[in-house]
């Protein structure tokens, strides 16, 4: 309240007509926004497959216009990578003593660019390259001798991410959905001497996944800045198509009740991220609107 009150007492009559105006139009996105959400029924998987991204973007994107009426948008671009733990999250193998997964790992690289809306808040949208990887060791239950076999499954994709960040003083939080679409699928066993073989049929094309992150200003400059933090991402659909599901892919046991395989990934990221620039209206009459690097 207190900066909307120093904002409008140091406004002239022209550009208090201005902020009317943008006054009804946030409230019609407002508007707008509560009906959208109010159609959502997320806790239907079904109906959240056909939530698509573009939805979501422009979601993100009123969000913005709203914002910019109060502060000055600027944009920055960054580069970051990735390493961490990926795991594959499926109930049945933990009460399966004949089929375990084991410790594995993945990375991730790519570019983001950032809509700043100030300094504490930031919608980013990141395009990266990743790879996840599954190990598992297994026995079979007539085998006295308990012979361990071990297979491995993974897959490389590409990762559209638009999230939130909110800066606070040196640190950040993210979060938002992620649009995965799968290629380079591959699987190995050491009992049917498999190397890399492709399993394109068993696993689905694309799914989504809810991204959480944080982490901190590690060094940079004034327009450079480099960060290290931690980013979760948990997918919220089953990675297993209908081909898989029917030779209970990817265990070697027979399952009384059939349960989702989801791709968990935490990894250590870092980031180089630079400063480009921001619009401005110029204080001649016709106002042009120019974009200023930094």
């Amino acid at each position: 309240c207190r900066n909307y009150k120093t904002i409008k007492d140091s406004m002239s009559k022209a550009d208090k007509q201005y902020f009317y105006i943008k006054y009804l139009q946030i409230k019609r996105i407002i508007l707008y926004l509560s009906r959208f959400y109010k159609n959502l029924n997320l806790t239907k998987l079904a109906k959240f497959k056909r939530f698509t991204m573009r939805k979501i973007t422009f979601a993100f994107f009123l969000f913005i216009c709203s914002q910019s009426l109060y502060s000055q948008i600027w944009f920055d671009a960054g580069l970051k990578g990735g390493y961490g733990v990926d795991f594959l999250v499926n109930s049945n193998f933990y009460n399966d003593h004949h089929f375990s997964p084991k410790l594995s790992f993945g990375y991730m690289y790519g570019g983001k660019v950032g809509v700043n809306i100030n300094d504490s808040h930031a919608i980013t949208v990141d395009v990266t390259a990743s790879s996840f990887e599954q190990k598992f060791i297994y026995t079979f239950a007539l085998d006295s001798n308990k012979t361990e076999y071990s297979r491995s499954m993974g897959f490389n994709a590409v990762n559209i991410m638009v999230l939130y960040r909110k800066t606070t003083n040196a640190s950040y939080l993210e979060i938002g959905p992620e649009y995965s679409i799968i290629n380079n699928t591959r699987f190995s066993d050491n009992l049917t001497q498999e190397k890399n073989a492709g399993i394109s049929d068993k696993l689905v094309k694309s799914y989504y996944s809810l991204v959480f992150g944080c982490g901190g200003f590690l060094a940079g400059t004034e327009n450079f800045r480099i960060n290290l933090g931690f980013r979760f991402s948990y997918a919220l659909n089953d990675l297993i198509s209908s081909n898989g599901k029917q030779i209970n892919f990817p265990s070697v046991t027979n399952y009384a009740q059939y349960k989702t395989s989801n791709p968990v990934t935490a990894q250590l990221v870092m980031e180089f991220n630079f400063d480009l620039g921001y619009f401005t209206k110029t204080k001649c009459k016709k106002k042009k609107i120019r974009f200023l690097l930094f």
